[in-house]
């Protein structure tokens, strides 16, 4: 007969051995590979998403108002700049040499012949001088009074017999008329004005532009001169005796030329026709004003200075800065940008290793495997890493508000330890980012740590208002410290050393005196911004708690009112379970402080970890009454299962009464996977005397669990029983208490009670003490009195 034998393969043949792996490559092996890639991507989303919001790839602008820079700021690169002083100058001049708009109304011209024409019927009616009437010899005078200065043969009567007889050849005026419209022609098409209407400052005061009425795109320019009112009589003149020469050529045509001439020019100024526009003149401004191209100022790089130093940086100096950081950004090439977002990345990368180490090892390693947590604690660095970022602008320089809200928020979901470690990484992050100075990093760290540092545990609302004040004054005294430190300040001596005025100095930097006060300034935003964080930290608590769930001393308390719903109805339905609480609540939460823990939160879990023997309270001992129980005519199982179902009954009704999750897990660990003992051990013993049954298994005799998870729980398990067990003592004298106490302790802990909850020897000693002195207090002797009668 022959066999085939299988060939091993070499791995196959390495794991006979024996030889256990490397411990990375078991935990590689035994991990859930999805879980872990989900935790992986999160935090590599955190990272590029911080990377993206605070710009890594291009360089901060890092300057600020006021800040006093060690040495000459010279450009890095050739950029040009427009001088506002200078453009503006040139606009102003550009507006002042624009011709503005003046509208032409031709009506009162028109207006000026039709009375011209009237007055000179009403001359021409009377048949002679000395037959005119008062109307008749008023209009004649309007053309010609006459005066001692006149010629001979030039009085009155010798003028109307002129115009008398020039005029006949045209009775109705018409060759009069047109000879006239001839003449005012220009007046008609460029108007006429008697001083200028708009101001040096509002336009050209030579040339302005002049448009019929209700036509403003046909402008034309016209000299200021042509259109005055001086100039046009004058010519007025020479152009009437001119038209008036082919109708009326005799000179006596030319003398009642005059006389019309005269007339009009006596009446041009009471007949202005153009009028000063200025809503259309200062649309003509301003889109000559906009359409003067910007004087350039050109800055070398290398050559050109764009900020003293030892002189506070000014609103010029920062705008120069500005514009020179942004010619600087845009002539990166991707490589450049590529190279400074690799660099940060790996920062990042950095950071991440040395927190998620120190959870990983030393501190609690499930917020780092519980997606949850995981999340919740990248989006709070984000967050305050991404606010602090664009808070930090020149205007509002509020950076430290988000740092101090996250010093705060991290101190309480958290801890102090991890808390420190949280925002030491934050603040070097955006200290990075930003491209500020170490003066800087140490301000953000001395806000973060001392907030961290004195929060301790919140019990009154005032609390959060003290650790910002304290914090404010020992971040303000830092600011000072620090700015002087790194600002090199000397008073300005001369090399004799002495202290100068105006006198040439050898020293050129800084002087103390504006450090100081620029520093002051610095101090008291920086002390106001930590005051508005607290403050707005005092309002937020209620969110944040929720948010983490997590619960702080001052919700505690509130949490622990005896008006409490649940707390009321189990002292109404289960009064001895209530009395067995509040005798637990007191004893637990003098053995947690003992041993540094949370004995307020143990006091409170402790009012509600039996809430669930409200549905049962009669099958529980400490209800019962009457030597009546009710577990004598049940089996030993059912009976357990009535024992073990106030566990998961009373987490049920914590969730539906939204109690803390905290609370909720006193309420599923306080028990553990311990053994309800009496009726294994009656069930044991039934099936001993009965040759048919079946044995019986411990494990259906157990709490569901989970074991205590903390040290708080790990207490309350301790407590708890050893409240109940205290009562069966016939004489608890403090030597009964101390074996009764240490009996149950080792008990538990050889059950392995306590092996996921990081009790240590040391710890449990402390809490045994404890417990024995606040049993002994209770049980403790009393003085018996003749005649009094043993109870």
């Amino acid at each position: 007969m022959s066999g085939t034998t299988k060939q091993r393969t070499r791995q196959e043949r390495i794991d006979s051995l024996g030889i256990p792996k490397p411990r990375l490559i078991q935990w590689w092996q035994r991990s859930d590979k999805a879980d872990f890639s989900m935790r992986v991507g999160m935090a590599i989303l955190a990272a590029v998403l911080m990377l993206v919001l605070c710009h890594t790839w291009r360089p901060s602008f890092a300057y600020r108002k006021n800040a006093i820079p060690a040495r000459d700021l010279v450009t890095r690169v050739t950029f040009q700049v427009k001088d506002e002083l200078e453009t503006d100058a040139v606009r102003r001049q550009k507006r002042r040499e624009e011709p503005v708009l003046y509208r032409n109304r031709t009506k009162p011209l028109d207006q000026l012949r039709a009375v011209l024409k009237d007055q000179l019927f009403l001359a021409l009616g009377a048949q002679a001088f000395d037959q005119m009437n008062e109307d008749e010899r008023i209009a004649f005078a309007q053309f010609y009074e006459g005066d001692e200065t006149a010629k001979p043969g030039d009085t009155s009567a010798e003028r109307f017999a002129t115009l008398k007889s020039v005029l006949a050849e045209d009775p109705e005026l018409v060759k009069v008329d047109a000879a006239v419209g001839t003449a005012m022609e220009p007046m008609y098409k460029l108007g006429l004005l008697k001083a200028l209407q708009h101001t040096p400052d509002q336009g050209n005061q030579r040339m302005i532009m002049v448009y019929p009425a209700g036509q403003p795109g046909d402008a034309v320019p016209v000299e200021v001169s042509q259109v005055r009112i001086a100039q046009a009589s004058s010519n007025l003149q020479s152009l009437l005796q001119e038209y008036f020469r082919p109708n009326f050529g005799t000179e006596r045509g030319q003398v009642v030329a005059g006389m019309i001439s005269e007339w009009i020019v006596q009446r041009l100024p009471q007949y202005e026709t153009l009028q000063y526009d200025d809503e259309l003149s200062e649309q003509a401004r301003l889109k000559a004003s906009q359409e003067v191209d910007p004087v350039m100022t050109s800055y070398y790089a290398g050559d050109s200075k764009l900020a003293d130093a030892g002189k506070p940086l000014g609103i010029k100096e920062l705008g120069l800065l500005r514009v020179e950081w942004r010619e600087f950004v845009s002539r990166m090439g991707w490589r450049d940008k590529l190279a400074r977002f690799g660099a940060f990345s790996g920062m990042i990368a950095a950071l991440y290793l040395l927190c998620g180490a120190y959870i990983f090892f030393v501190e609690d390693r499930r917020l780092l495997q519980d997606r949850t947590k995981l999340a919740k604690l990248l989006a709070l660095i984000v967050a305050t890493v991404a606010f602090s970022f664009y808070a930090s602008r020149d205007e509002w320089r509020s950076e430290l508000i988000p740092l101090v809200l996250a010093s705060i928020i991290s101190a309480v979901v958290y801890g102090r330890e991890l808390a420190l470690l949280l925002m030491a990484a934050a603040c070097l992050s955006v200290t990075l980012f930003l491209g500020a100075d170490i003066s800087e990093l140490v301000m953000m760290l001395a806000a973060c740590t001392s907030c961290t540092l004195l929060l301790g545990r919140i019990r009154s609302r005032t609390h959060l208002l003290y650790v910002g004040a304290v914090s404010a004054a020992i971040t303000a005294a830092t600011v000072i410290g620090v700015g002087i430190v790194t600002s090199q300040t000397l008073s300005a001596v001369d090399v004799t050393g002495t202290i100068v005025g105006e006198v040439e100095a050898l020293y050129r930097g800084p002087q103390f005196d504006v450090v100081l006060w620029g520093l002051g300034r610095e101090a008291l935003w920086a002390g106001f911004c930590i005051l508005v964080s607290s403050a707005a930290m005092t309002g937020l608590l209620p969110f944040v708690e929720k948010a983490f769930r997590v619960q702080t001393d001052l919700s505690l308390l509130e949490l622990g009112d005896a008006s409490h719903p649940l707390l009321r109805r189990l002292a109404q339905r289960a009064p001895g379970t209530y009395n067995h609480s509040i005798n637990v609540a007191s004893i637990a939460e003098s053995a947690a402080d003992a041993i540094g823990a949370n004995g307020l939160l143990v006091r409170v879990g402790a009012y509600f970890h039996d809430i669930g023997k409200m549905f049962k309270p009669e099958y529980f001992i400490e209800n019962q009454s009457a030597g009546i129980n009710q577990h004598d005519s049940l089996q030993p199982a059912m009976s357990t299962l009535v024992i073990i179902a106030h566990v998961k009954d009373g987490a049920d009704l914590a969730r539906s009464h939204h109690l803390p999750e905290s609370i909720i897990d006193f309420i599923l660990q306080h028990h553990g996977t311990t053994l309800v003992e009496y009726f294994y051990r009656e069930a044991a013993r039934r099936s001993e005397e009965d040759p048919n049954g079946e044995s019986v298994s411990d494990k259906d005799f157990r709490y569901p669990g989970p074991k205590p998870q903390t040290l708080e729980a790990a207490v309350m398990m301790l407590a708890d029983t050893v409240e109940s067990a205290s009562r069966t003592l016939v004489d608890p004298t403090p030597s009964r208490i101390q074996g009764l106490v240490d009996a149950i302790a080792q008990k538990k802990m050889s059950d392995g009670q306590f092996d996921e909850c990081g009790l240590t020897f040391r710890q449990l000693d402390r809490i045994r003490t404890s417990l024995v002195k606040s049993l002994t207090a209770i049980y403790h002797a009393r003085v018996k009195y003749p005649g009094q009668q043993s109870a």
